[in-house]
């Protein structure tokens, strides 16, 4: 076999194998931490039970968000863990739109289910739009005005956020869709699976295997890559 390698174009190869090899390793390792994390004993995820407290006139408290890159307004209504302790804000559900739809308490049953509760600080989000208590209408997480609006006193109230939540349609109730709750962590969740990750390293692999092919074709294609004995 005879070999005459470009020297610029082997150094650029070179290069771009490293990076593609590299990223390939991160997106697998990323996999694997995922991967570890739904193992762990220690789920942050327990069955809540919330007796929702339907004697309250008002209606559900609704924050702006964004699930699965779709616009929402997240439902959140007062309750007591057991039905017992301080009052607590539980997601009840959302509506997916622009334009939010009112809920009444009165017409709610209690929640039990694999749920999250801890203490949210204050959000604001001030470009995007001014809360209208008036409304039932938060741009940000405020638990204490929240309650506030709907009378009660607690400032120091738990949030609890559902593993799953129903995202149902502003246009037509009787549509809905059930997602993993994002806001169901303090600090946040990473809506990638680890099997998308997987896939993700297989892609960068499989460019950097498709890179040295091209690369061995176009020398051979030049004449500078032969095989066998000299012609």
């Amino acid at each position: 076999m005879t070999f005459r390698p470009m020297p610029l174009l082997t150094a650029l190869t070179i290069v771009s194998l490293v990076i593609l090899v590299l990223l390939g390793n991160w997106q697998y390792s990323r996999y694997s931490e995922k991967k570890a994390q739904g193992e762990v004993e220690n789920d942050p995820f327990e069955t809540i039970s919330v007796e929702v407290d339907t004697a309250n006139p008002g209606n559900a408290q609704q924050v702006y968000g964004i699930v699965d890159g779709e616009a929402i307004w997240r439902r959140y209504v007062p309750g007591r863990i057991n039905g017992e302790g301080p009052v607590v804000l539980l997601l009840w559900d959302a509506v997916a739109g622009t334009d939010p739809v009112p809920l009444q308490l009165a017409n709610l049953d209690n929640f039990e289910g694999r749920a999250n509760a801890f203490e949210r600080p204050a959000q604001t989000r001030g470009l995007a739009g001014s809360s209208k208590p008036e409304r039932d209408l938060w741009y940000g997480f405020n638990a204490a005005a929240m309650l506030t609006n709907l009378g009660y006193s607690e400032s120091d109230a738990r949030v609890v956020e559902p593993d799953t939540m129903r995202v149902v349609l502003a246009t037509d109730m009787s549509r809905a869709r059930t997602t993993q709750n994002p806001y169901a962590m303090l600090t946040g969740r990473d809506p990638l699976p680890p099997e998308r990750h997987f896939g993700y390293a297989l892609t960068w692999w499989g460019m950097a295997i498709g890179l040295i092919g091209v690369y061995i074709a176009f020398h051979r294609s030049l004449g500078r890559l032969k095989f066998g004995g000299k012609s």
